[in-house]
């Protein structure tokens, strides 16, 4: 649990700043909340993750795969009707996406398979590392149900994607 809220506060510290860095945020909603520095509680929450280059194709950002940078990202809603679009970052967290903004309902995320890649496996990995949970036929993440309560208690939900070349 420890590592869990570790890495995620260290790609949310990551995010944050190259946000200011590139300017690379994609909005879910026109709604801009209020804070919490504001005395009020979060009504939006955070969508994101890192699209990397799986170099032994076993599922998890291993040491020294790095992310992969321009990659499009759609965020879908119940009805499966994009929402959003985001680019991996290019520069200092390279291969990071995020939608911030996010209100309360349920979502997928789609990542647009760049040519001459395929998905990797999904459901591998432990706790905390980044690990694909993209399914590599639809290349969309299991439902994300963003309640009030998820909203409250996490700062950033997390689907990441591993990719490995082409066969063919």
């Amino acid at each position: 649990m420890k590592v869990n809220r570790l890495r995620g506060a260290s790609i949310l510290i990551a995010i944050i700043v190259s946000a200011f860095v590139l300017g690379s945020i994609a909005n879910a909603t026109a709604h801009t909340p209020s804070g919490p520095d504001a005395g009020e509680a979060k009504t939006s929450g955070t969508i994101g993750g890192t699209i990397f280059f799986d170099a032994n194709a076993n599922g998890v950002q291993d040491p020294g795969e790095r992310g992969m940078s321009g990659v499009a990202v759609h965020l879908r809603d119940a009805a499966g009707e994009r929402i959003a679009t985001a680019e991996t970052f290019s520069h200092a967290c390279e291969g990071l996406y995020i939608f911030s903004g996010v209100l309360p309902g349920n979502y997928t995320v789609e990542v647009v398979l760049p040519e001459g890649y395929a998905f990797t496996l999904p459901g591998r990995g432990a706790p905390g590392e980044t690990a694909s949970t993209i399914d590599p036929i639809s290349g969309r993440s299991t439902g994300i149900d963003l309640t009030p309560e998820v909203i409250q208690t996490m700062d950033l939900v997390v689907r990441d994607a591993g990719l490995v070349p082409a066969e063919g």
